[in-house]
Protein backbone atom coordinates (compact mmCIF):
# COMPACT_ATOMS: atom_id res chain seq x y z
CA UNK A 1 0.00 0.00 0.00
CA UNK A 2 2.77 2.40 0.94
CA UNK A 3 4.63 1.49 -2.26
CA UNK A 4 1.60 2.40 -4.37
CA UNK A 5 1.26 5.76 -2.65
CA UNK A 6 4.98 6.47 -3.10
CA UNK A 7 4.79 5.56 -6.78
CA UNK A 8 1.78 7.80 -7.31
CA UNK A 9 3.42 10.71 -5.51
CA UNK A 10 6.59 10.31 -7.60
CA UNK A 11 4.57 10.27 -10.82
CA UNK A 12 2.71 13.43 -9.82
CA UNK A 13 5.96 15.14 -8.90
CA UNK A 14 7.56 14.28 -12.24
CA UNK A 15 4.50 15.49 -14.14
CA UNK A 16 4.45 18.76 -12.21
CA UNK A 17 8.10 19.51 -12.95
CA UNK A 18 7.76 18.67 -16.62
CA UNK A 19 10.36 15.93 -16.38
CA UNK A 20 8.11 13.46 -18.14
CA UNK A 21 9.33 13.06 -21.68
CA UNK A 22 6.72 13.35 -24.35
CA UNK A 23 7.32 11.61 -27.61
CA UNK A 24 5.68 12.20 -30.90
CA UNK A 25 5.44 9.76 -33.74
CA UNK A 26 7.24 10.65 -36.96
CA UNK A 27 5.08 12.05 -39.72
CA UNK A 28 5.41 8.93 -41.86
CA UNK A 29 6.06 5.25 -41.23
CA UNK A 30 5.83 3.03 -38.22
CA UNK A 31 7.49 4.64 -35.18
CA UNK A 32 8.43 1.22 -33.80
CA UNK A 33 10.48 0.24 -36.83
CA UNK A 34 13.59 2.19 -37.76
CA UNK A 35 13.61 3.74 -41.18
CA UNK A 36 16.28 2.26 -43.39
CA UNK A 37 17.93 4.52 -45.90
CA UNK A 38 20.05 2.82 -48.51
CA UNK A 39 22.23 4.67 -50.95
CA UNK A 40 21.58 4.06 -54.62
CA UNK A 41 24.00 1.56 -56.13
CA UNK A 42 26.66 3.12 -58.29
CA UNK A 43 26.49 2.12 -61.93
CA UNK A 44 29.76 0.80 -63.35
CA UNK A 45 31.36 3.02 -65.95
CA UNK A 46 31.68 0.21 -68.45
CA UNK A 47 30.09 -3.18 -68.10
CA UNK A 48 32.69 -5.93 -68.17
CA UNK A 49 31.76 -9.13 -69.99
CA UNK A 50 30.32 -11.57 -67.51
CA UNK A 51 32.34 -14.70 -66.88
CA UNK A 52 30.40 -17.91 -67.43
CA UNK A 53 29.01 -19.10 -64.15
CA UNK A 54 30.45 -22.40 -63.09
CA UNK A 55 27.90 -24.60 -61.43
CA UNK A 56 28.98 -26.53 -58.40
CA UNK A 57 29.38 -30.22 -59.10
CA UNK A 58 26.13 -32.01 -58.41
CA UNK A 59 26.16 -34.23 -55.38
CA UNK A 60 25.04 -37.73 -56.32
CA UNK A 61 21.72 -38.72 -54.83
CA UNK A 62 21.91 -41.35 -52.15
CA UNK A 63 20.29 -44.62 -53.09
CA UNK A 64 17.09 -45.40 -51.23
CA UNK A 65 17.00 -48.61 -49.24
CA UNK A 66 14.60 -51.45 -50.09
CA UNK A 67 12.56 -50.62 -46.98
CA UNK A 68 12.21 -46.99 -48.10
CA UNK A 69 11.19 -48.06 -51.59
CA UNK A 70 8.59 -50.48 -50.16
CA UNK A 71 7.22 -47.71 -47.96
CA UNK A 72 7.00 -45.37 -50.96
CA UNK A 73 5.02 -47.98 -52.87
CA UNK A 74 2.67 -48.52 -49.91
CA UNK A 75 2.09 -44.75 -49.76
CA UNK A 76 1.25 -44.67 -53.48
CA UNK A 77 -1.10 -47.65 -53.15
CA UNK A 78 -2.86 -46.16 -50.12
CA UNK A 79 -3.20 -42.81 -51.90
CA UNK A 80 -4.80 -44.47 -54.90
CA UNK A 81 -7.15 -46.45 -52.65
CA UNK A 82 -8.10 -43.28 -50.74
CA UNK A 83 -8.85 -41.35 -53.93
CA UNK A 84 -10.93 -44.22 -55.32
CA UNK A 85 -13.01 -44.64 -52.14
CA UNK A 86 -12.92 -41.14 -50.64
CA UNK A 87 -16.70 -40.52 -50.48
CA UNK A 88 -17.37 -43.86 -48.75
CA UNK A 89 -14.42 -43.50 -46.36
CA UNK A 90 -15.37 -39.92 -45.48
CA UNK A 91 -18.92 -41.07 -44.78
CA UNK A 92 -17.46 -43.52 -42.25
CA UNK A 93 -15.77 -40.56 -40.54
CA UNK A 94 -12.25 -41.44 -41.64
CA UNK A 95 -9.74 -38.81 -42.55
CA UNK A 96 -6.69 -39.29 -44.74
CA UNK A 97 -4.40 -39.39 -41.72
CA UNK A 98 -6.36 -42.14 -40.00
CA UNK A 99 -6.87 -44.10 -43.22
CA UNK A 100 -3.21 -43.80 -44.17
CA UNK A 101 -2.01 -45.33 -40.90
CA UNK A 102 -4.48 -48.20 -41.16
CA UNK A 103 -3.81 -48.85 -44.85
CA UNK A 104 -0.02 -48.87 -44.50
CA UNK A 105 -0.22 -51.29 -41.55
CA UNK A 106 -2.58 -53.53 -43.51
CA UNK A 107 -0.35 -53.56 -46.60
CA UNK A 108 2.80 -54.13 -44.56
CA UNK A 109 1.19 -57.05 -42.74
CA UNK A 110 0.21 -58.59 -46.06
CA UNK A 111 3.84 -58.42 -47.22
CA UNK A 112 3.47 -55.61 -49.74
Amino acid sequence: MILRIATAVAAIALAATGAVAQTTAPATGNPLQPRMVRPAPAAPAQAAPAAPAQAAPAKPARQRSPAQLANDQRMRDCGAEWRANKPALSAQGKTWRVFNVECRARLKASGR
